[in-house]
């Protein structure tokens, strides 16, 4: 549940100790007044911050349940862990017309420029998750790729995510030492064009950047999965170094949904980046499996859409920052799509959990 009702429910019993005091005596009864279901009245009168957080609630009202409520100065019933909600039914899938496919990876640079620096049985099953998902993606047969990725090696004029509108793009890994490892991609300047206009219709903030250099953030996925030369891509720059919002990730890719629909075309939404990953001084090769099993049940789940209500403190305390690239895709396809894991290869040499994850778009028998 993220749809604001749970702050709105807890809210309103702060605001009204009768309320409160209804819904103690009286769960069911209190959570039909409220809106809610009974076990999430349940949960509240529990002082159950963990699970509220999970479910999106901010830390400022889910305190709420625990020191007033409860009088428990101490959160003695909180652990601080996220959990996956598998209770909740899911809502029906709310495709946009015209997405064909799905999908994020990471873009790890090692995995082509020096895979001999990871365990040979792990980058061959990564290789491996690739591969299928390449195949995935030639079946798709889009007319058109957007693929998502976070900024590396280039300087834009705002904090905004950036939309590439030129007509081609182009670079190599020369950052990498390795200027061998190049790629040249069709751009489709209409397709940009539907989405910038989507977006600002959405009352959001996107920056038309007639440039994209390729760096590995595409190279790498596109070289893997590309499913032929001359497929036109759109490249989606995220800044997270400027400005850090999972909600404004996910609200930018559903505001795409309308640039989707009016195109007219087979489109194909790729996400690149992640999972766990820092670049701090002292911290490069961290790996939080913990954290990036979370993420990865929650997509499992269905609930992919729901990390975007996390504040961006989890998030980047876990080394996640570029999962704002996950969440556009995330909100493009909307709730209620679960996502297949095809693998999952937590490396230090490289420095982060890498994976491949296809969401599960089409119907289901």
């Amino acid at each position: 549940m993220s749809d604001g009702s749970l702050d709105q429910a807890i809210l309103a019993m702060a605001r009204d100790s009768a309320l409160l005091e209804r819904v103690r005596q009286d769960p069911a009864g209190g959570a039909a007044e409220l809106g809610i279901t009974q076990e999430w009245a349940e949960t509240i009168i529990r002082g159950d911050r963990d699970r509220l957080r999970s479910a999106g609630v901010n830390d400022g009202v889910t305190i709420l349940v625990s020191r007033w409520f409860k009088d428990d100065i101490g959160d003695s019933t909180s652990e601080g862990k996220l959990h996956v909600d598998t209770e909740t039914p899911l809502p029906p899938k709310d495709l946009p017309t015209g997405l064909v496919f799905a999908g994020g990876a990471s873009h790890v640079p090692d995995l082509l420029a020096r895979p001999e620096i990871d365990p040979e049985e792990g980058v061959q099953r990564l290789l491996a998750g690739y591969e299928r998902m390449a195949a995935d993606l030639r079946a798709a047969d889009p007319d058109v790729i957007l693929v998502t990725a976070d900024c590396h090696f280039q300087s834009f004029a705002t904090q905004h995510y950036v939309v590439g509108t030129a007509g081609s793009h182009g670079g190599s890994m020369e950052f990498f030492k390795r200027p061998d490892l190049d790629l040249e991609l069709t751009g489709s300047p209409q397709m940009a064009e539907h989405i910038v206009a989507a977006v600002r219709e959405a009352d959001l903030e996107v920056e038309e950047a007639p440039r994209i250099d390729l760096d590995h953030g595409l190279i790498v996925p596109l070289r893997l999965m590309l499913p032929r030369p001359d497929v036109p891509v759109v490249p989606i720059i995220t800044q997270p170094h400027r400005s850090f919002s999972p909600f404004g990730a996910r609200a930018f890719g559903a505001a795409m949904r309308a640039a989707v629909e009016r195109s007219g075309l087979r489109v194909a939404m790729l996400a690149t980046g992640g999972l766990s990953h820092w670049l701090d001084p002292g911290k490069f090769g961290g790996v939080d499996v913990e954290f990036d099993t979370y993420l990865l049940e929650m997509l499992r789940a269905g609930r992919g859409n729901d990390i975007a209500n996390l504040e961006p403190y989890p998030l980047l305390d876990h080394g996640q920052y570029e999962f704002p690239n996950w969440l556009i895709m995330l909100g493009l396809v909307g709730p209620g799509v679960r996502g297949e894991v095809y693998t999952y290869e937590p490396m230090e040499a490289s420095g982060g959990g890498w994976t491949v994850v296809r969401m599960q778009i089409e119907e289901e028998s």
